[in-house]
């Protein structure tokens, strides 16, 4: 199958259209994300299927390419003996020379057209796991569009997770978590990119391509926000440079095809090589226990080998049909340079802290946390991934830099995560979800307030909670008007609950996604700037 170029080159030319199909509605977003787990195990699925069979086709694509060259070195033999001689040579077991050489023409030719055939499917089935992961990587970046959509987008995936009882919340979190990967990736990438260079050369290349030398455009900033900003008046010269910009629509194509892609295809396929016969095979019946060591090692090391197989042999570079000779040269050069920077980035996962490879392994990390597939899960595990990323800075295995710019855009409480609040107004206790990314402050969460009372009627406008009106914190369950015997009794040291458990069961989404943009703090001490 040849892929047609003039749908890629129409990916250029229609980007406003191509944008304007971005879901902005909840129940689209929720509908997504149930499409690109779908896709997703259709991804593996078809995975699973090559490492079975891939072995044996090459074998056979080996073999044939053989046939085919010792027939014709034959031929080439025979026919040269024939114009040197004027006769056919005798073969021995055969009467006639003349007839031989039509035996081996036909040969030839048949094992060619299975040659042909098999090179054909094998063509066909590359082009369409091509085909099929960009689509996926494509419908993905439409939803890292802007903070609103984004929050929306990782917020469902979290609170739509099975609860730790739950029978397919290993199977479910597994097939979320690639995804959930690649989102935290791209928007880490984006808080980075601002202000750091990277070792790799293909992304400095491809950022100076897109963006030149003024890097202030950021995907995550709308047209709204710049409005405000100039309301604002901003005119001092060192506060405009550090003012994040929106991207135009070609703009934003050109970074999502260019640099944002191979990002993500990396970030989602970073564990493909876990389907292989011997990973499954390492893992046995249960591909979710705990393994040693020396078991742990021996699976990356396959899982690695068998990635870089699946992305070089399963994937490789498509085949398109071309306009010119400098189409074919353009096209070539820049999926040579797609593919190799995605190897790269692969390869640098198994180095501690390189900044390629912890663009994808903090956000791993991290979701391994907020997903996870251990056979002993508890939800309160959440809560430990920002202390856990805090100790990786300190023990340098990440860069510091990296993990600072990830723990200020999920703060220490993670965007789906419930907490207890002591309401200001009122001086009692109520629910709350965090419901936005982002926080000004890690330790002071943006959440939306959920009660008894107000479920049906929930608010649109978020609230920004102080630390001393979490009971998360120590001090201010100590410094609380409620008594420790009381605080012990009702929540048994327990002061974070389950926002899964009220997902769409009594809180329906499209109530708690409706936002109107305001934020009111929450704390006894309230800050000058609100």
């Amino acid at each position: 199958m040849l892929i047609d170029s003039k749908s890629k080159g129409r990916k250029q030319s229609s980007a406003e259209e191509q944008l304007s199909q971005i879901p902005t509605m909840v129940t689209e977003i929720s509908r997504k994300i149930a499409d690109y787990r779908k896709s997703y195990g259709n991804l593996v699925k078809n995975a699973e299927a090559f490492f079975r069979e891939y072995p044996q086709d090459y074998k056979k694509l080996t073999t044939l390419k053989h046939k085919v060259q010792t027939y014709q070195n034959q031929i080439e033999h025979i026919e040269a003996f024939r114009k040197e001689k004027g006769r056919y040579p005798s073969i021995k077991g055969h009467t006639s020379g003349q007839r031989y050489l039509a035996k081996l023409v036909a040969q030839q030719d048949n094992s060619e057209k299975e040659l042909a055939d098999l090179e054909n499917r094998l063509r066909t089935e590359s082009n369409n796991r091509y085909e099929h992961v960009d689509h996926l990587t494509d419908h993905l970046l439409d939803l890292l569009n802007g903070e609103r959509i984004f929050n929306q987008f990782m917020g469902t995936i979290v609170l739509s997770a099975p609860t730790p009882e739950e029978k397919v919340r290993q199977l479910r979190n597994e097939k979320n978590k690639p995804i959930y990967v690649t989102a935290l990736t791209i928007a880490l990438f984006e808080q980075i990119r601002t202000t750091q260079t990277f070792s790799s050369k293909f992304l400095e290349d491809e950022l100076q391509k897109v963006f030149g030398k003024d890097r202030q455009y950021s995907l995550m900033v709308e047209k709204t926000n710049l409005d405000d900003i100039v309301q604002e008046e901003v005119t001092e010269a060192e506060d405009s440079k550090n003012v994040l910009k929106p991207m135009s629509a070609e703009m934003k194509m050109a970074y999502r095809e260019n640099v944002l892609k191979p990002l993500a295809k990396a970030a989602l396929l970073q564990s493909i090589g876990s389907y292989s016969p011997e990973a499954q095979q390492l893992l046995g019946e249960d591909r979710y226990r705990k393994l040693d060591a020396k078991d742990r090692e021996k699976l990356l090391s396959i899982i690695d080998n068998k990635t870089h197989i699946y992305l070089k042999v399963a994937i490789g570079i498509p085949t398109i049909r071309f306009r010119s000779r400098e189409h074919r040269e353009q096209f070539l050069s820049r999926e040579k340079k797609q593919l190799g920077f995605i190897l790269k980035a692969l390869s640098a996962l198994k180095k501690t802290g390189d900044d390629l490879g912890d663009l994808i392994r903090i956000p791993m990390t991290y979701a391994s946390f907020l997903l996870s597939t251990k056979n002993e899960s508890e939800y309160t595990h959440i809560y430990n991934a920002y202390k856990i990323l805090e100790q990786g800075k300190a023990s340098q295995a990440y860069k510091g830099e990296y993990i600072d710019a990830f723990l200020k855009m999920v703060g220490r409480f993670p965007l789906g995560s419930g907490i207890y609040v002591i309401q200001e107004s009122s001086g009692e206790i109520e629910r709350a979800i965090v419901s936005s990314m982002y926080p000004d402050n890690p330790d002071e969460p943006i959440c939306k307030i959920i009660t008894r009372r107000q479920i049906q009627f929930l608010s649109q406008a978020e609230a920004i909670i102080s630390k001393s009106s979490n009971l998360f914190f120590k001090a201010t369950q100590l410094d609380c008007h409620y008594d420790a015997e009381y605080l012990d009794q009702r929540y048994r040291n327990t002061f974070t609950w389950n926002a899964n458990e009220v997902w769409e069961v009594q809180l329906p989404a499209i109530e708690f996604w409706k936002k109107d943009g305001t934020r009111r703090y929450n704390g006894r001490f309230k800050p000058e700037s609100y």
